[in-house]
């Protein structure tokens, strides 16, 4: 067997097209150019790869992303300061939060100001990660029909299963890694009323024992680690499963790679994302979606719902 490779170009193709026409509709009507602003702190290699990417892709469908770098070293309070400025800016239409962040954020307390601090001071109709607390309490009831925003890569993948034709409804799944921004919606896509999933999660505190009888035992195993710590292989899986690599890296010659053995898995796996041509497209054209349906809010339209 030798899996077939989830490519995500055709998936993306079909999303652009209609972001295009999307793009010029808001300039007839309003005289609107979509504007992303991405604030990004410090330098980590993969986000800058993304970051650039949604830079020279973007401006290609008529859509400005204005990056507002910060150093490492700026406090959880500007950061909330300057998000709360740009919430209120006419002129900026979505809003996204590079990550990670610097460790000092990240590892907020009680005491101390965070990065969910940071999310919550974006606008709720400019929030095109879907990280604020109005999103994920959105994502969490699974009420598709009134969602603002779905995060991006959650939202890639679940159209690159439906494109592929995997089900997912009554399917064992298993979620690897559990940050803000992939593994936390996808587990709740997959696992909620929009998926309909038996999903189980594992995470860096799940015995290694446990989370390789769960992907053995998985339809479905979707990786969104990206770490050198992790490599998930052939031995841990059944045949005939579909593979979704999400995590992404950069290795020490400057390669894009991901969690996933590909090499050993396309002989167990049915379907496998490569990376990159995999996921990583789909996700920035579903970003470029979200942006288009920020500029529509801000312009006073009522787009809520999704049709995945």
């Amino acid at each position: 067997m030798t899996a077939t490779p989830m490519i995500g170009k055709p998936v993306a193709d079909a999303i652009v097209t209609k972001v295009k026409a999307d793009v010029v509709d808001l300039k007839e009507r309003y005289g609107i150019t979509p504007q992303l602003t991405v604030v990004q702190v410090g330098k980590d290699a993969s986000s800058e790869v993304y970051l650039q990417n949604k830079v020279k892709s973007f401006a290609k469908i008529g859509i400005a992303v204005k990056p507002h770098t910060f150093e490492s070293t700026v406090s959880a309070a500007v950061l909330e300061d300057t998000v709360s400025a740009l919430s209120e800016d006419k002129s900026v239409h979505g809003i996204m939060i590079g990550l990670p962040l610097p460790l000092h954020i990240e590892n907020s307390t009680a005491a101390n100001r965070g990065k969910f601090d940071i999310f919550d001071r974006i606008h709720q109709f400019k929030d095109v990660d879907g990280v604020s607390r109005h999103s994920t309490a959105e994502l969490y009831r699974g009420q598709l029909e009134r969602l603002t925003f779905l995060p991006s890569t959650a939202l890639a993948v679940s159209r690159m299963l439906k494109f592929y034709g995997v089900e997912t409804a009554g399917k064992r799944v298993v979620v690897v890694g559990r940050n803000d921004i992939t593994g936390k919606p996808i587990h709740h896509m997959l696992g909620g009323r929009m998926g309909n999933a038996t999903v189980s999660w594992c995470h860096r505190f799940t015995p290694k024992e446990t989370h390789d009888d769960l992907t053995r035992a998985a339809d479905i195993v979707v990786t969104c680690v990206g770490s050198p710590r992790y490599q998930l292989k052939a031995d841990v899986l059944r045949g005939g499963s579909t593979v979704i690599d999400v995590g992404t890296r950069v290795d020490k010659d400057g390669n894009l790679i991901g969690d996933v053995d590909f090499d050993g898995v396309k002989h167990v796996a049915a379907l496998l994302t490569p990376v990159p041509r995999g996921v990583g497209p789909v996700t920035v054209a579903c970003l470029m979606e979200n942006v288009v349906r920020a500029t529509r809010f801000c312009a006073g339209e009522d787009v809520r719902g999704y049709l995945l």
